[in-house]
């Protein structure tokens, strides 16, 4: 069995260590929330830590025991927890550090098993809704920015939605400096689920039409039917499920 000293990794610092934040990419607000309604928003002048705890940003309560089984049968057990802001499953050294798996090393992941959820990478984690003969359906939450309000002169906000790259939530965590990181502009974040069809190689391509019939092409016809007769949210759970389980 792989220790984690064995690892090849990098360090994420991270909570419960001061500040945190993330680099976001350019971020486009769309329509596309599937089912997540919560919200936060972090003011202006807000201690970005106060208002990104850790009940907030990582899915679990807590760091739990969990396996790591790798593409060459290697196994390694460690403390672990999946980050919605950096869309990462993270890991707990012997030495208390928060680490996470180096990314060249993330393709050799065969998958991860944590409190009885299974996680598997492909350009990315994706958790494990439904395993069927035929294949898999997965999905990817994740914190992504809203929108931000930029504040102006006298105090005043102005809102903005267009797609555009925010520079947020870098943590220095494990800093000595003890110093603590405010937000500049008022930013609302919210909770995005994306789904993902598998196949039985644990290839994962985004949920729709399309993508179905290329993992599976000899049930085109039988796709087909299905969603003429029936109408499917791509962005609904139980509807893929379903969809999913008609084509076993």
């Amino acid at each position: 069995m792989t220790t984690d000293n064995q690892l090849n990794i990098y360090r994420i610092k991270l909570l419960p260590v001061k500040i945190f934040c993330f680099f976001f990419l350019l971020l486009i607000v769309n329509n596309n929330f599937a089912q997540d309604s919560s919200r936060i928003v972090v003011k202006a002048g807000d201690e970005i830590s106060d208002i990104l705890t850790s009940d907030k940003i990582y899915q679990y309560a807590e760091f739990s025991k969990g396996k790591i089984i790798f593409r060459d049968h290697r196994t390694t057990e460690a403390m672990l927890n999946y980050n919605y802001l950096n869309s990462e499953i993270e890991f707990i050294s012997s030495g208390k550090d928060t680490l996470a798996i180096a990314n060249h090393q993330k393709p050799t992941i065969q998958q991860i098993i944590l409190n009885n959820d299974t996680f598997f990478y492909d350009d990315g984690y994706v958790q494990q809704v439904l395993q069927t003969q035929l294949g898999k359906l997965a999905k990817r939450s994740m914190l992504i920015v809203l929108k931000k309000d930029l504040v102006g002169a006298y105090g005043q906000s102005t809102n903005t939605t267009k797609a555009e790259t925010i520079a947020a939530f870098r943590d220095y965590y494990g800093s000595t400096t003890k110093t603590s990181i405010k937000g500049l502009e008022n930013i609302t974040l919210v909770y995005k689920t994306e789904f993902f069809w598998g196949d039985k190689y644990s290839a994962f391509l985004p949920a729709n039409k399309n993508n179905l019939i290329k993992l599976f092409p000899s049930k085109k016809q039988m796709i087909s039917n299905y969603l003429k007769e029936n109408h499917v949210d791509f962005k609904n759970s139980n509807d893929l499920k379903k969809l999913l389980l008609f084509l076993e």
